[in-house]
């Protein structure tokens, strides 16, 4: 399993508020689940990480499900001319849309996946709020997907599937990084998932007061 080491601003909104516990991270190929309450730092950190694969012209694709999703996918089918699409999601239930979302994300990423086979040291591919108002057999589509593409062609190329969650079900028996203490962990039972979110949620809420 190859790895990349990363430095990071402890307090990246210049607050004068840390709300990260280390300056350096070490993030492994595979499926990296960010982990902790709302708030945390997940998706800062996922910005934090693109920025510097920008400096180094490395190669990911992002999505974003409260930015990409919803209201936005059908504005960009619209402009598109993909009435299909549109109509489709006009009709379906916010469930239904989230699935249409990241079909179109997954057909996305194998393209990504393909065209950089065997030509770049690593491949990025970011999914943030991925799990947000998906059912329990949706966040299993997802993850069979990510470990599709991993058998196929994470033998012989770096490829780094980080995600944000906030549901026990995309965490489950994956490797986890814990974003605010910077290392990884597993979860195996929901109630040890429930305890850690319920002391992160302390500690962010310790954080803010103290500040």
């Amino acid at each position: 399993m190859g790895s990349r080491t990363f430095k990071i601003d402890k307090d990246p909104c210049d607050t004068g508020c840390n709300i990260y516990k280390k300056s350096k991270i070490t993030i492994n190929t595979g499926l990296t689940v960010l982990v902790g309450c709302n708030g945390i730092g997940k998706t800062t950190l996922i910005r934090t990480l693109q920025e510097q694969l920008k400096k180094d012209k490395t190669p990911f694709i992002s999505f974003d499900n409260l930015s990409d999703g919803g209201a936005n996918a059908r504005s960009m089918a619209g402009f598109r001319n993909d009435f299909t699409f549109l109509a489709t999601a006009a009709w379906s239930s916010e469930g239904e849309n989230i699935f249409m979302n990241m079909t179109r994300f997954a057909k996305q990423i194998t393209t990504f996946v393909q065209s950089n086979d065997g030509y770049v040291n690593e491949m990025w591919i970011f999914m943030d709020a991925v799990d947000s108002g998906y059912s329990v057999d949706n966040i299993e589509d997802v993850k069979n997907f990510i470990h599709l593409i991993l058998r196929d062609y994470g033998e012989k190329n770096n490829i780094y599937f980080i995600v944000s969650a906030n549901e026990y079900e995309m965490a489950r028996n994956e490797q986890c990084f814990d974003v605010l203490r910077g290392k990884y962990r597993m979860f195996r039972s929901y109630d040890g998932y429930r305890k850690f979110i319920l002391k992160t949620r302390e500690e962010k809420n310790k954080r803010e007061y103290d500040n």
